[in-house]
């Protein structure tokens, strides 16, 4: 009994110094991407922050900002056909893609007010907003806020009103250890949670191209910095909701809602109740379409945006 009470003992050290070890770790850049590793990008400062900034095309301006996680390349397959007609810029918002997150908060606010300082710095005139997830509920924040009127904004499958929070998030949020929490799961366990996480929520988009996509962010998803990034804004994000949805009633601006007839593998019901509450709203509902409608149905969204850049 004695020599396992000792066993139990030293197994307990030996996990206690991993995970000091991993916590001063997780306060380092070690297996984060480094912006010099794709020194063809082009990055812009904001508030402290390094943002990984893509531009294409000319023409009116559309702005894409993608949802959580995230990168500029979940629009890469549309922004190519729309830049050619019109200027397209994306971004990897903070704390996401090869953007840093030295001050980031990870509120919707903070992106919101991101955003529109990257409008004014980027000189973008009065673009078309387009968010997916939440990017979406950022969307949706900036035209609670804006006192522009004349913006349309899109919002593609968007939490609203209600987000869920799944408990490693929470683990990983963790005051002090998170980091270090974040940093041993990028080793071990990322990868196969964002392919299980992917293979699912693809409903119409060819085999070959989500086995691409699930490979491209496994690289990128999987950096601790992002997954940290990914399990704090999961943690504040209903708190976040909660503090704008009562606004939404009080909108002018004009927007459209694109999410999926299955309510089930979409976010329909939050998307409804936003036309219901938004009289300026539009609802699109597509089927055979999970999450990601703008891989699933690519070029139904495209023709959306065009119809409302004629509009704009």
């Amino acid at each position: 009994m004695k020599k396992i009470y000792t066993i139990f003992k030293y197994i307990v050290l030996v996990l206690g110094i991993l995970l000091s070890i991993s916590i001063l770790l997780g306060y380092t850049n070690l297996g984060n991407l480094s912006h010099k590793q794709n020194p063809a990008d082009t990055f812009v400062t904001i508030e402290n922050e390094k943002i990984r900034v893509s531009q294409k095309g000319s023409g009116k301006d559309i702005l894409f900002i993608h949802g959580s996680p995230g990168l500029i390349e979940d629009w890469n397959d549309i922004a190519d056909t729309l830049a050619k007609q019109y200027r397209v810029t994306s971004f990897d918002r903070p704390g996401h893609g090869f953007s840093s997150s030295k001050e980031y908060t990870y509120h919707i606010k903070d992106n919101a007010l991101l955003v529109e300082q990257l409008i004014s710095q980027l000189n973008l005139k009065n673009p078309l907003i387009v968010g997916h997830s939440y990017g979406g509920s950022t969307a949706a924040y900036m035209a609670a806020h804006s006192n522009t009127n004349n913006r349309h904004y899109i919002i593609i499958d968007s939490p609203l009103y209600t987000s869920r929070s799944r408990t490693i998030y929470k683990l990983i949020s963790t005051p002090i250890i998170g980091k270090g929490i974040a940093l041993l799961a990028s080793y071990t366990i990322a990868n196969n949670q964002i392919r299980d996480g992917l293979t699912t929520i693809f409903q119409n988009t060819p085999e070959e191209k989500v086995e691409q996509l699930i490979k491209e962010r496994q690289r990128i998803w999987s950096q601790p910095k992002v997954i940290y990034t990914k399990s704090m804004e999961s943690l504040h994000y209903q708190e976040d909701l909660n503090a704008i949805s009562h606004k939404y009633k009080n909108i002018n601006a004009s927007i459209t809602l694109i999410t999926g007839k299955d309510s089930l593998k979409t976010l329909r019901k939050d998307c409804e109740r936003f036309h219901i509450e938004v009289p300026n709203s539009e609802l699109i509902l597509l089927d055979k379409t999970g999450h990601y409608i703008q891989f699933d149905r690519s070029q139904d969204v495209i023709e959306i945006i065009r119809s409302k850049m004629e509009l704009n």
